[in-house]
């Protein structure tokens, strides 16, 4: 009787620890279909995974993005600067998500100088193949701060 019930504190407590586990990030990677892109959200799959997060990869084309930002703890989209401008379809997205903005960081590739506006953070590159590591591993940590808690006492 009494191995019993010690069996059954140990069981107790160990549910309650694993209960008190924090849950994984969730990350959506949103990309249009290009080569450099591609290689750069398996990149960042493959690192944030390292993290423990938990990625969900989504195309996007000008029929849209089908997801939503308050849906995921962090959102990463690249697209393609046509014409100097963000992608219609995703400045449609940013507005439809605008509360979500403190977590979304917008990838625009650019060939020419020109600024990305967007409210939220936003970042360029070229787009090289042979840069997708080092782009992935600073956007990865870019993500990685918006994952991480306020500081306690922050205001």
């Amino acid at each position: 009787m009494r191995a019993a019930v010690v069996a059954c504190v140990v069981v107790c407590l160990a549910a309650t620890v694993l209960a008190q586990e924090a849950p994984k990030k969730r990350v959506l990677l949103a990309w249009e279909k290009t080569g450099f892109k591609q290689a750069l959200v398996e990149e960042m799959e493959r690192l944030l995974t390292q993290q423990g997060c938990e990625v969900t990869k989504a195309l996007h084309s000008k029929r849209g993005l089908e997801a939503k930002a308050a849906d995921f703890d962090a959102v990463f989209i690249t697209n393609s600067g046509v014409h100097s401008k963000v992608r219609p379809w995703i400045t449609e997205w940013l507005a439809a998500n605008k509360a979500q903005a403190a977590r979304i960081l917008l990838h625009t590739t650019q060939t020419g100088d020109w600024k990305v506006i967007a409210d939220v953070d936003a970042v360029t590159s070229a787009s090289s193949k042979d840069d997708v590591k080092a782009v992935a591993a600073d956007y990865a940590a870019r993500i990685g701060k918006i994952l991480a808690p306020a500081p306690t006492g922050a205001k």
